[in-house]
């Protein structure tokens, strides 16, 4: 399994309704110094803070630089209507590479 799949199952042990990769991976562009960055989606009350000490500790330690970033469906929906440049740029350029069976978003 590659790094990629790798993080992508650690991800999935978040129990998250989505995951969308963006950024260089998604965009076919990547070289053997290329970060992975991800949004999660995920029903939840905890802060946004707590959610990323969550997904850090989910992480193997040898799986490089990981950039992953966790929003309620809510907030995910929220910011698109308000026109956020980085959900827009994550809307446009992402590819969902986890989606759960009835998820909200």
């Amino acid at each position: 399994m590659g790094r990629f799949e790798r993080v992508v199952e650690c991800l999935k042990r978040y129990k998250p309704e989505k995951i969308i990769v963006f950024g260089s991976y998604a965009r076919g562009e990547t070289d053997e110094y290329s970060d992975l960055d991800f949004v999660v989606i995920k029903k939840t009350n905890k802060r946004f803070l707590e959610r990323l000490i969550e997904v850090a500790k989910l992480l193997d330690d040898d799986l490089g630089k990981v950039d992953v970033f966790v929003y309620t469906p809510r907030e995910f929906r929220e910011m698109m209507e308000q026109g956020n440049p980085f959900i827009e740029e994550v809307s446009k350029d992402g590819r969902i590479v986890y989606e759960e069976k009835g998820g909200e978003t």
